[in-house]
This record gives C-alpha cells, structure tokens and sequence, in this order.
C-alpha cells in the first residue's frame, strides 16, 4: 500500500495524460535574444504557441547559424524517437544569403589571429564586392531541394515557414538577397508552405532578418490555423 507519511499517493492511474507532440526546428531566428535588441522568450511564436495550446508537447530543437544539413543533423536523435504529429520547419536565411566567404574560409580566419588581424578590415570593406563576384553561398538550391525532401522523409507532416522577406536597407547591406530569398522560398512553396511576406520592415530587428516582438506574433497568428487544424 501507498506511505500516506510520504506522501507516496500517486498511482499509474493519476499519471498525466499523453500529449501529442509538435517538434519546432529553427535556426537563430526562433530563439529569444538580446540584440541587436531585446526579444523575450515570452514574445517568441514558440512561447504563443506553447501558451495557446497546453495539450500539445512543443519541443523546440534549434541551432543559431545553422543551414538546413545540419539542423538535419541535428535531429537525428528525434528520427524514429518521438512521432511527432507536427514539424514546423523554420531555416533557409543561413543557406541562401549571399557570402564573401565560404564557410572554410571563415572558419580558418576565425582561429588564425594574425590573418584575423590583417584580413576581417578587408573582407568587411571589400565585402559587397566579394560577395557580387564570388557568388557564395553556403548551400545551393539544388542541395537546399535535397535536404527538404530528406526532413519530410525523415519526419512526414512537415510545415516549412518562408523565409522572412528581405527589406530596403537589408538589400543595401547585401546585394541580391532579396533575390536569393525569392528563389529559396519558391523551392519551399512546393510543399506545405506557410509564407512570412506579411512581415515587413517594421516587424524586423535592426539587423533586418530576426523578427522583433510584432514579428514573432505575426508568424503566430500565421501558425495557428495549422495547429488548429490538427484538433479537427
């Protein structure tokens, strides 16, 4: 029998009831931050949703800076393991936006200080150059294609968010984003798509692709006749 002394009361009956679970894989853009200015986890979409609707598990799997290989990679240990009823994908800025340097580049400069110190002045001044004759970007089209069809193969009911649309002064800073955006999204809008192209300048954080506060309520509001539609 049960310790009443201890309080040992709970039985298997009173065991909470099993909540179906919606999986949310984003890169940097679905996590709360404190710059370039303040977001709180509260005012994220995640935090709505989970707020909205407590009969479904919201499990959050994120990597800032990461391109859609490895947020594929790291899902892996959900593969099989927790039979999601749906994924909401939110990447593709990090793939498509245009680069002065390759990722190996950057990444060797980075850990050498003194080519950190020489060259950081001149890749920051020669940038928007570099980036129109180069023409880097971190992940092709064709292979961004690849990797969607691997995440729905991995997972089933998957919803990719658009990614969110370039602005004036973000298409000043990097030449042909605007263009890079189009032509990702439309690779995206060949499966459940919902579009972002509600938001505009005002829903963006200085940096011009994190949503500030009434950005993330947008995608929200964008989000739940999806989650509604899981009840029906």
């Amino acid at each position: 029998m049960p310790n009443a002394e201890l309080g040992n009361t709970r039985t298997p009956s009173a065991m909470p009831p099993f909540r179906r679970r919606i999986l949310i894989v984003t890169d940097s853009l679905g996590f709360p931050r404190h710059e370039p200015e303040m977001l709180r986890y509260e005012d994220t979409y995640i935090a709505l949703l989970k707020a909205k609707y407590p009969q479904y598990d919201f499990i959050h799997q994120g990597y800032g800076g990461a391109t859609i290989r490895e947020l594929l990679q790291h899902t892996a240990y959900f593969d099989q393991t927790l039979n999601p009823a749906l994924v909401i994908m939110q990447c593709g800025v990090v793939d498509c936006a245009p680069r002065a340097l390759t990722r190996i580049e950057h990444h060797v400069i980075a850990n050498l200080p003194f080519l950190k110190r020489l060259l950081v002045p001149l890749v920051k001044r020669y940038s928007p150059l570099l980036r129109r004759v180069r023409k880097i970007t971190y992940t092709s089209p064709e292979d961004f294609a690849v990797h969607v069809d691997q995440f729905e193969k991995r997972f089933g009911n998957v919803i990719w968010l658009g990614i969110v649309p370039s602005t004036p002064e973000w298409e000043e800073r990097v030449t042909g984003i605007g263009r890079q955006i189009d032509l990702f999204n439309a690779i995206l809008a060949t499966h459940k798509f919902i579009p972002t192209d509600n938001l505009v300048a005002q829903d963006m954080m200085s940096d011009h692709h994190h949503p500030n506060t009434s950005g993330h309520r947008k995608i929200f509001e964008r989000l739940e006749a999806t989650v509604d539609a899981l009840q029906s």
